[in-house]
Parts: C-alpha cells; structure tokens; sequence
C-alpha cells in the first residue's frame, strides 16, 4: 500500500510536468483544461495521502480579489462576462495550487523549472520559424512559405465564431506571436519564463539539465526579439540585468547574450520600419496616452467599486469616446483601477505587500542558502511588472497560468525554506536543505567540459 502511494505521488508530479511542458503550446481556450481537469486527481490523491491543498497568505489574498471580481458583477454592465472572468482567473489559480503543493523537494523544482524551460525555448524556436519565414518571403525571390502567425489563426477563427461575444482574433505575420493569440501575449508569457531559462544554464548542478537551459535561453530571448514589443525589449533587458547585477559568476556567463539585445533590437526595429516613416510609431504611441487618459477618467467617475471585472466594459468606452477599437487599459496597474476601483486597488495592494514580504524572507532564510531563487523569482518579476506599465498583462488564460506558476514557484520554494511543506512518506527520510553544494562552480564547471 505505501509503494503504492508513493508511485502515486511519481505520477502525480510527472503528470504536472505534462502540463507545465504542452499545455502553452495549446490554443488559450485548450491550455487551462489540463490544469482544470488535473486538479481532480490532484486533490484526490492529497485527501488519500491526509494532506491538505494549503493555500498560504499569498493565496489566501487572491482569493478574497478573485471574489470580489465575480462580486462585481452586481454592477457592471457585463453582467455575465464580469463573473466569467472571476471564474476564469480561478481556474486558472489552480496551477499556483497544484505548483505550491506537490513541488516540496529541491529535485521537484529543479525538473519543474526545466519543463517550463523546455516549453519557453520550444515556442521560441516557433516564434523564430514565423519571424524568419515571413521575412525570408517578403523580402527574397528564392522563398515562398509562411507559417501561420498566429500559429492557430484559422483554427481559432472557426472556434471565436462559437462565442456568444466578439472576441479578436487578427493575423500578426510580421511579429511572432507563436501558439499565443498577438504578439504582446507571447512576450508576457517568455519574459517571465526567459530568467529561468538564463538561471538553470548557469546553477543547475546536472549537465543535460544545463544544457537543455542554455539552448532554451537562446531560442526564447531571440524569439522574444521576434515579437518586435519595444515594452518587451525593455523589460527583459531589466530582468537580464538584474540577474547580471547578483553575482559575479552570473555576469561572467550572461554578459555575451547582452549583445544578442544590443543587435537584435535594432535589426528588428529596421526590419519593421523598412516599408514606413514611423508613423506606426507614432500612432501607437499616441493611441496609448490617449487609452491611459480615458481610463483614468473612467476611474474619477467609479473611483470606489470601477465598473466591474473583465476587459469589455473598458472595451466599449474605448470605442465610444476614442474610436478606437482596443480592448484594454494597455496597463495592468490602471487596468486593475478601472476595473475595480479604489476596492480592487487596496486587494492589489495587499497581494504585492506579501508577495513582496515573502520574497524578502526567501532572500534571508537559511544562511542564504535560497537567494539564488530569490534572486531569479525578483528577476522575472520585474520584467513581468516593467511590461505592465505597456500592456495589459494578465487579459488570457496562459498569460495567467504563467503568472500563477512564477508564484507557485515562490510559495514552493519558501515553505522548503520555512519547513513548512507536506512531504510523501518516501521522501520524509530523504528529504535534503538547499545549500551551496546544490549551485555548479566554476571548478566543477571546467572539470565537466574537460
């Protein structure tokens, strides 16, 4: 019976790893069914085992802001897609709870890590095919085929038919936007995901492992080169440098991929202004101040509740006082505002005071011995904000379940350090610290390639 149990707890985070690996390449309305239909088993199993799906206060927070989102249906005038998009932000939060709970070993993130690594590298590489591909065809006589861009485009317009709502669905052939519906969503998805893959190129101890991490890195900075987001340029360049700033041995090995940025970025640029004078530039520009302007209006005139949960609301202001046909704030911090008012903002508030509170306690526990996650979690995180002040950044299923994930790493990793994780009766006895033996030197490093 306790083998039995333990094969149990095996196949219960390698199916995690499934998830964590195919799940991004599936179009946004497929991806959160692995997570949906997964947490079935997931809580079975735990009840069996006399284990409890614990939340912790950064879970406990988003709770109560998810609540209040399907609340706010009461008085939006999207009744019903306000309380859809509480419900979807729900589902979606079970990949932090699934992530926070079943990864309670030192080699449980480490191999989670990779499989996130393995997806980003792996839509990269896609976002690279289409970039190449499309200009390889536009501006050459001897090539003549296009992939898809996004990769789902005719599948999800025979789906978005389906919808009982208008949901956008355009072609994007000059800027990569892979398995994700517009090029803003894939950069979301890789700068968060990017930092990883820097990370485990350098610290993994395992040399398939290392390897597998630095050829991911490559394909998902290049291919968020493809994506042509100056937000996104700037943002990841922030989480590079931050990793580059902790530590000698990290600005040794990522300083060359600075000059991938330092090419790549005006390559892209020249390549998208070829045809033009800028005034796409321009207009975009212009069309964002003038969203932020009207979305701060929107907020002066529902400051306490906002106008409820969800994009359409804002959407059809938009429309009407602009013009312009934009769904969203173009940033999560006023999206966040305009949705939920002054309500919604003292709930955000209180989910960055903890997620914030727990990051510091990581970089401090146990003789430092976790800082280098700490250091990697504060990276991506700040790529993840800095493209929020551009976009809004959490609007799609995938963009949140990556969101999720990076959180759920976080909460994993600080109970490990807090020794407050469930572990499965095998792993009781076997159950090892971080420590400083757990990060490659540059000794071990050089013995290795010998």
């Amino acid at each position: 019976m306790a083998q039995r149990v333990e094969q149990s707890d095996k196949k219960l985070f390698r199916a995690l790893l499934v998830i964590y690996g195919i799940s991004f390449l599936f179009p946004e309305y497929l991806a959160p069914l692995f997570v949906f239909i997964f947490y079935i088993p997931f809580l079975i199993h735990f009840k069996k085992t006399g284990r409890n799906a614990k939340l912790g206060q950064l879970g406990k927070a988003f709770m109560v802001y998810m609540t209040y989102m399907i609340i706010s249906a009461i008085w939006s005038d999207t009744h019903i897609l306000s309380a859809l998009i509480g419900l979807l932000w729900m589902g979606c939060f079970l990949t932090y709870i699934e992530t926070a709970n079943i990864i309670n070993t030192k080699q449980k993130l480490k191999n989670a890590i990779t499989a996130v690594n393995i997806a980003s590298g792996t839509i990269g590489l896609i976002a690279i095919l289409e970039f190449v591909t499309y200009n390889l065809t536009k501006y050459t006589n001897w090539f003549n085929f296009i992939i898809a861009n996004p990769l789902y485009y005719e599948f999800n317009d025979m789906i978005f038919r389906l919808f009982p709502f208008e949901i956008v669905n355009y072609p994007y052939p000059s800027r990569a936007a892979a398995t994700f519906d517009n090029p803003l969503i894939l950069a979301t998805f890789l700068i968060i995901t990017t930092p990883f893959c820097a990370f485990s190129s350098i610290y993994f101890k395992h040399s398939q492992n290392r390897k597998i991490s630095r050829y991911c890195f490559i394909s998902s900075l290049v291919g968020l080169l493809c994506t042509e987001s100056r937000g996104a340029y700037i943002a990841i360049a922030l989480s590079i440098i931050t990793l580059l700033l902790s530590n000698k041995k990290i600005f040794k090995k990522l300083i060359p991929f600075m000059f991938i940025l330092a090419v790549g970025i005006p390559l892209t640029f020249a390549l998208r202004y070829k045809d033009g004078t800028g005034d796409e530039f321009l207009a975009s520009n212009s069309n964002r101040f003038a969203i932020w302007q009207t979305c701060a209006e929107l907020f002066g005139e529902n400051p306490l509740l906002g106008l409820g949960a969800g994009t359409e609301n804002i959407h059809r202001e938009i429309i009407s006082r602009l013009g312009i046909n934009r769904t969203h704030a173009h940033n999560l911090f006023l999206e966040i505002a305009t949705e939920g008012g002054i309500v919604g903002i003292a709930m955000a508030t209180s989910i960055i005071i903890i997620f914030a509170r727990n990051l510091i306690k990581l970089y401090k526990l146990k003789n430092n011995a976790y800082r280098p996650y700490a250091v990697l979690y504060t990276s991506s995180l700040i790529g993840f904000v800095m493209m929020s002040l551009y976009e809004h950044t959490l609007q799609s299923p995938k963009e949140m379940m990556i969101f999720f994930i990076l959180l759920g790493f976080t909460e994993a990793t600080l109970r490990m350090a807090e020794n407050s994780i469930q572990l499965a009766a095998d792993e009781k006895n076997s159950f090892e610290e971080f420590n400083e033996n757990d990060y490659i030197t540059d000794e071990e490093e050089q013995a290795i390639t010998k």
